[in-house]
Order: structure tokens, then C-alpha cells, then sequence
């Protein structure tokens, strides 16, 4: 699509006014639950100090996918059905291997002629964690094989390797770092893998260094990210190439986060993040330059009531700016909520809100601008059952064109553990797109049953 006809494109007004009206009364649920969810949680209990206590353990599932290997459950059950693992000295190794099936309805996220078919994954892995009395060290290697029973064009194999570890530098002072290397294929589905024979094959590399420290009633802390992205180019179903050079960049991420406990378990929180993402091809295949820089500054409150709430309420301003003058700069709120709310020690509620900016290479368009909301229930129903339900909201708005696309998925999940050796898992959910964009959008329904075994 050249530059003239992406300009050319006008906008469905009925539509976009409905989908503008379900996003603001999604965002305005959400943003009530929190506040509800800390009036609930007032404790001026000296036991509870939250100065003492770790930092929050976000559980978030931002846009997920209809595939079980994205979900975790069996590492939330009761401890008592946890692996012990083989020890090795001062580390714990931790061996896995799942095997799922999987009925999908619509493979290819088509939006006509919709095809079913059977999946069929194979996942051994393994965590290697360290059991030092001060620092940590921790590896995690995963390996995964995806057979159709009759699409078998999109078989594909995946691989992850995982290395964080944490230096205490002292009781109140410590440095982090990560490395994380993920080969992966594209969902179906993507704006950016459209009408591929097979998915779309891509590899990233990402490292993370970062520092917090803590004195009195001030935490600060820092955080720096390198983020290599490639991708595969890839077949259509006519026999032409669909080039995806032009995806390939590296994103280049710093964050500045400082915060005063003006109560005990309230904090007044600010946080800066620059940004840097550049292409390896100085113009893309629509003859744009995709380069730019960005920043969001937000400020807010962070909770942290012992184990009843912990989580974040941030809001700002966000803009990137774009190299090329063609290419519109999105700018304009920056909105970042999560919330871990445990009101009995058995149920965790999870409501979050996240406002970001996205890459695409779509002609004409220089980012998606996606405003997200969902929300996760996890009940345990006994010690060895575990009950999830999921609910997501995204509305992507195509900065420089008037299409936008509005996506929602609900999904619900049961883990039972025979053992601490042997568990198993059922999930069923529907996802489905709505795209201002010809054949983007999409109904999908899945269902999908899981052995587990791990020592």
C-alpha cells in the first residue's frame, strides 16, 4: 500500500464511537475496583510494616494466547503439591514435561472459511534455582514441538533460555540482571503476520540490568533494557515473499522509578522511561523510516499491604517521536495499573489497566497505540485444585490512518494435582477481533487438556 492510498483511508465513525464507548466503561470499572480494593485494604497493624516485606509479585496475563503453554497454574498450587526437585549443592533443579492437546477452531484467525483442527505440544523443561543464603542465581531452558493433525504446514518447534540473578549488595540495596534468549513463531492473528503459508518463524534476545535501594521511607530504583528483535521472512499461500526485514531492530529501554511511604503500605510513586528503537533498515518496504525515540512520565500510588494488596497506580503523559516525517507521533495519556488483591488467603483478584505504544510496519501507519484492561480471578478450591477465570479488553489505534481494532477474550482454566508429581489441566476460551482492516478480523474458539509431570 503506497503513502497516498494509507492517507486515503477513512474510518468507520459508528463503529469507533461504539468501541470508544466499551473502552471507557471498561477503563472506568477497572480504575473503581482498584480504589475500591484499597479502601478494603487499610491495615495499621505494626506486624504489617510493608517496609519489611518483598516487593510485589505482579501476576499479569497482558493479551493472552489461546494456547496452554502461555499459562502457569500448576506453580500456584498449594505448596504442599509443589515438586522438591533434586537437589545439586547449593541449587535445586526443577524437571518438567507437559504434554497438551488442543482443539482450535479457527487456526488462522480468519475472519471467512474458518479451518479446526487439532494441536498436539510436547514441552519438556527445566529451572535451576539457587538455595544460597544471600544472592540468587536462577536458569530456566524450555523446548517445545506444536503438531497439527492436519494443517501440519504449521508445525512448528520453539525454544526459550533464561538466566536472572539478584546481588545483595547489602540488606536494603541490591542489583538485578536478566538475560533471556526466545525462539518463537508468531499467533495467528498478529497485524503483522497476515496471510503467511506458515507462521511467521522469529527470534529476540533481551537484557536487563537494574538496581534499588531503599533508605528510610524513600525506594529508588533503576532499570536499563536491550531488546533484539528478528524475524523470518515467510511464503504466502500465492507463492510471493513477504519480506520481514524491515521488522528486524533493537529497542533500548531506561526507567527511573523513585518512591516516599507517606502511610504505612502507601507510597507516592513517580517513574520516567525513555525509550530508543532502531530498525537495522534505515527505510521499510513502503519506503518509511521507522526509527524513534519516546519517553512516558507517570506518577501515582504504589500499595504494598503486607500480603492483602500489592500492585501500582500510575498515570502520565507518554509520546514517541518518529524519524520520518510521514509518520504521525503518537502522544498523549500514559496509564499503567496493576493490582495483586487477595482477599482471603485461597482467591487472588488481578485487575489491570496498561496504555503503551506498539511497533508495526502496516503501510501508512507508525504505531499501534493499544489501550488495555482486564481482569483474573484465581481460586483455589482446595489444596490440590486450582480454579482460573481470565477477561481481557484491547483497543489498538493505528496512529497515522483512521482504523482502529477492538479485541476481547475470555478464558477459564481447572488444574488438578494427583501429586506433587503429576497434575492436570482443562481450558476453554473464545478471542475475537473486530479491524477496521479488510479480513483482520476474527472469531475464535479453543479447547484444551494438559498432562503434567515434574520431579
Amino acid at each position: 500500500m503506497s503513502r497516498e492510498q494509507a492517507s486515503g483511508l477513512t474510518a468507520r465513525n459508528d463503529a469507533k464511537l461504539s468501541r470508544s464507548k466499551i473502552l471507557l466503561l471498561s477503563t472506568a470499572l477497572l480504575m473503581m475496583s482498584g480504589g475500591a480494593f484499597a479502601q478494603t485494604a487499610v491495615n495499621t497493624s505494626p506486624s504489617a510494616d510493608p517496609r519489611r516485606q518483598d516487593g510485589a509479585r505482579i501476576v499479569t496475563q497482558p493479551n493472552t494466547s489461546t494456547k496452554l503453554d502461555q499459562t502457569q497454574d500448576a506453580d500456584d498450587l498449594s505448596q504442599s503439591y509443589q515438586p522438591k526437585g533434586i537437589n545439586l549443592g547449593s541449587f535445586l533443579l526443577l524437571p518438567k514435561v507437559e504434554l497438551d492437546e488442543t482443539f482450535n477452531d479457527n487456526i488462522y484467525a480468519e475472519e471467512n472459511g474458518k479451518n479446526s483442527d487439532f494441536i498436539t505440544s510436547l514441552r519438556p523443561s527445566f529451572r535451576l534455582q539457587s538455595q544460597l543464603p544471600q544472592h540468587a542465581l536462577n536458569f530456566f531452558g524450555e523446548l517445545e514441538g506444536n503438531r497439527y493433525a492436519k494443517y501440519n504446514d504449521d508445525n512448528t518447534i520453539n525454544g526459550r533460555a533464561t538466566a536472572d540473578g539478584r546481588y545483595d549488595l547489602s540488606r536494603t540495596t541490591q542489583l538485578t540482571g536478566l538475560a533471556d534468549f526466545n525462539a518463537y513463531h508468531e499467533e495467528r492473528g498478529s497485524d503483522d503476520d497476515v496471510n503467511g503459508e506458515k507462521p511467521t518463524a522469529a527470534r529476540s534476545g533481551l537484557f536487563k540490568l537494574g538496581g534499588k535501594t531503599q533508605a528510610g521511607r524513600f525506594t529508588f530504583s533503576t532499570e536499563g533494557s536491550l531488546d533484539r528483535r528478528v524475524y523470518d521472512d515467510v511464503t504466502t499461500s500465492l507463492g510471493t515473499q513477504i519480506n520481514n526485514a524491515d521488522r528486524d531492530r533493537i529497542e533500548m529501554v531506561g526507567t527511573l522509578r523513585g518512591g516516599y511511604e507517606f502511610f504505612p503500605g502507601y507510597a507516592a510513586v513517580i517513574a520516567v522511561t525513555g525509550n530508543k528503537r532502531t530498525y537495522d533498515d534505515k527505510f521499510d518496504d513502503n519506503g518509511f523510516e521507522r526509527d524513534s525515540k519516546g519517553y512516558r512520565v507517570e506518577g501515582g500510588v504504589g500499595i504494598d499491604i503486607s500480603q492483602l494488596i500489592r500492585g501500582d497506580f500510575l498515570i502520565g503523559y507518554l509520546s514517541q517521536k518518529y524519524e520520518d516525517p510521514g509518520l504521525k507521533d503518537p502522544k498523549g495519556l500514559a496509564l499503567r495499573a496493576t493490582f495483586n488483591w487477595t482477599p482471603s488467603r485461597m482467591t487472588l483478584v488481578v485487575p489491570s489497566l496498561e496504555r503503551s505504544v506498539m511497533e508495526t510496519t502496516i503501510a501508512g501507519t507508525s504505531s499501534v497505540v493499544r489501550t488495555s484492561g482486564s481482569l483474573m480471578v484465581r481460586h483455589e478450591l482446595a489444596r490440590n485444585i486450582l480454579a482460573t477465570v481470565y477477561g481481557g479488553l484491547y483497543f489498538d489505534e493505528y496512529s497515522g490512518v483512521s482504523q482502529d481494532a477492538l479485541t476481547w477474550e475470555i478464558q477459564a482454566r481447572l488444574t488438578y494435582a494427583f501429586t506433587e508429581n503429576v497434575f492436570v489441566s482443562g481450558e476453554i476460551g473464545h478471542k475475537s477481533k473486530d479491524s477496521d482492516f479488510p479480513a483482520r478480523s476474527f472469531d475464535q474458539n479453543f479447547i484444551g487438556v494438559r498432562l503434567g509431570l515434574q520431579l
